[in-house]
């Protein structure tokens, strides 16, 4: 398993849980990093062999990576982001094994891909054994933009620790508020950039009536400064809480009245699934992908469209106001959260991983 850090994000998340939950199946793992020295780190479990690359930069990791599969000699290699996966299939490139690439992200939406990076992406999906997308619309546009075999391309969501986490949100509702003060708390959680919509969120929440209400917003990133300053022309900033990056969510969701997804663009939208696991009524955007994967609208919970703070602002007052209906929203998504568990998740790339040894 390559990752090029063991940053905060989503790919890092996913990537560990995975690792953990293939020990507990019994598959032998090996879980390679360009820098393992991040946050993420506190979240791989004590049995995962990890075995850091010493590299800065991404770029850097191709030849020691190569080094450590020919020293291994894995059956297969599994690589997550886009530009690690190039660097991956690179590494791989005339070696005996099986290649599975998996991307996190609508890149046709974001536009962040320039042509050299999607040149590289293209070849490198073209020649992966297996490509797993996160959803169905990021399924839909691998095959469209790279021109792919659609038997190759398997949509697999994110793993989630769904039992810990409910367990843990428990627990944590017994103790203290990570953010005590009055009024009902709305949660948010990722990287403070664009994709994130933090902006829309913040207009959404100047716009509610419950004054009294508080908005968390969780993690680290360059738009920390334009969040705060949005904040204070708002009028906000006193009702605003920015921690930076928590490993451990479980306090913050057990005390969260309100969970908020509002991006602009997603790969899935894993922390919509751990507040749903934690008994957190979510609202999330309509964007593209995952979101509508995850959520049934008005049953699991509620879908708006993205780049809208009117219509964001309307919902949140809505669930806010309406305690019954939150309940109702937030049983339901107990009951539905289960299709990604960690167990559940990990057993189908199990699958994905015997199908293709047995065609070496």
């Amino acid at each position: 398993m390559f990752l090029p850090d063991l940053d905060g994000g989503g790919a890092q998340r996913t990537f560990v849980n995975l690792a953990n939950a293939f020990g507990a199946a019994g598959v032998k793992r090996c879980l390679a990093v360009g820098r393992s020295d991040g946050p993420a780190r506190v979240w791989l479990a004590d049995d995962v062999p990890l075995e850091g690359l010493g590299a800065l930069r991404l770029r850097q990791t191709l030849r020691p990576l190569r080094r450590l599969i020919q020293q291994r000699k894995p059956a297969l290699v599994l690589s997550t982001i886009t530009d690690a996966n190039a660097v991956a299939a690179l590494a791989a490139r005339g070696l005996p094994l099986r290649l599975i690439l998996r991307e996190t992200n609508s890149h046709r939406t974001s536009g962040d891909l320039g042509w050299m990076r999607r040149c590289l992406a293209g070849w490198a999906y073209r020649r992966a054994d297996a490509v797993v997308a996160l959803s169905e619309g990021v399924r839909c546009e691998l095959l469209d933009d790279y021109h792919l075999d659609g038997s190759r391309v398997h949509t697999i969501h994110n793993p989630v620790q769904v039992d810990a986490l409910r367990e843990a949100a428990a627990t944590a509702r017994q103790q203290p508020s990570p953010a005590p003060g009055e009024g009902p708390l709305i949660l948010a959680v990722g990287r403070l950039t664009r994709q994130k919509g933090f902006d829309v969120l913040m207009r959404a929440f100047a716009c509610l009536k419950h004054a009294p209400s508080r908005l968390a917003i969780l993690g680290d990133g360059a738009d920390r400064e334009p969040i705060l300053r949005l904040g204070r022309e708002l009028g906000v900033a006193d009702r605003l809480i920015m921690p930076g990056f928590v490993a451990d969510l479980a306090p913050w969701l057990a005390h969260a009245a309100l969970f908020v997804l509002s991006s602009r663009w997603e790969g899935f939208g894993h922390v919509l699934v751990e507040a749903m696991a934690s008994d957190v009524p979510v609202i999330a955007t309509r964007c593209p992908h995952g979101p509508a994967d995850i959520l049934q609208d008005n049953r699991t919970g509620v879908l708006v469209p993205p780049e809208e703070p009117a219509a964001l602002a309307t919902a949140m007052g809505q669930l806010l106001g309406d305690c019954e209906s939150a309940k109702r929203l937030s049983k339901a998504a107990q009951s539905a959260v289960g299709k990604f568990s960690a167990p559940r998740i990990a057993g189908k790339y199990i699958q994905l991983f015997e199908t293709l040894v047995q065609k070496q």
